[in-house]
């Protein structure tokens, strides 16, 4: 590699396949209100997560976005890194790439936890998430949480603002945060990119189907810096 490279990763829905960690969250809050749960295809579907994040979804007496931190802390163990991942962060940790991992959501330790033990925490410079926010801090929007740690994070990996610099991501908060970043933004399938439009100026500059070819990309672009 010719010159430096610094990529900031989103987590859920990009690196991290999180369907299974909400599924049995919201099944078990079912469970625990003695009611009966829709069927998988409508709870993994994006109507249903902005019925939460709006607020306006209930099972029993609990309003589910007062719990949904739950899926984090309590139901990490039963996700996974989509397939292909490993192997693209081994390569780019191989090759010298600075990482790093942001999400505007909670979960710092947890994520940690779920990167040891598929052997890649050593992979990332920096691990952060809203846990990580000053008390100031606390009320920013998502958007904005994910720029404020991403500018730190990038800091803190000592990248400079003329070294290459990739921001990847499946949804518009992350094609927002690389345009903030000045960086090439990548897009992937996974998650909720399927409605990711497929080109500038509201989709990414890259739409890759997963991480699993974000490798290829990342180092063929930097060896084309002279």
């Amino acid at each position: 590699m010719t010159a430096p490279a610094t990529v900031v990763l989103d987590r859920d829905g990009t690196l991290l396949d999180f369907y299974e960690m909400f599924h049995r969250f919201i099944l078990d809050l079912h469970d625990e209100a003695r009611a009966l749960p829709p069927p998988r295809e409508e709870i993994l579907g994006y109507p249903y997560w902005t019925s939460i994040t709006s607020g306006s979804l209930s099972i029993g007496k609990v309003r589910v976005l007062d719990r949904v931190d739950d899926v984090v802390r309590r139901y990490m163990p039963h996700g996974s890194l989509y397939e292909g991942a490993v192997p693209a962060l081994g390569a780019l940790r191989a090759a010298g790439v600075r990482l790093a991992l942001v999400s505007s959501w909670v979960g710092t330790e947890q994520t940690r936890e779920l990167l040891r033990a598929h052997g890649v925490e050593d992979c990332f410079g920096q691990v952060m998430t809203r846990d990580d926010l000053p008390a100031s801090d606390t009320g920013l929007s998502d958007a904005e949480a994910k720029v404020v740690l991403a500018r730190r994070a990038l800091d803190r990996l000592g990248h400079r603002s003329a070294e290459r610099l990739f921001v990847v991501g499946d949804t518009p908060a992350d094609i927002t945060l690389g345009r903030r970043l000045g960086a090439v933004v990548v897009g992937v399938r996974t998650g909720n990119g399927g409605m990711l439009p497929p080109a500038p100026p509201d989709g990414p500059d890259v739409l890759l189907p997963s991480v699993a070819r974000l490798a290829e990309l990342v180092l063929t672009a930097a060896e084309e810096i002279p």
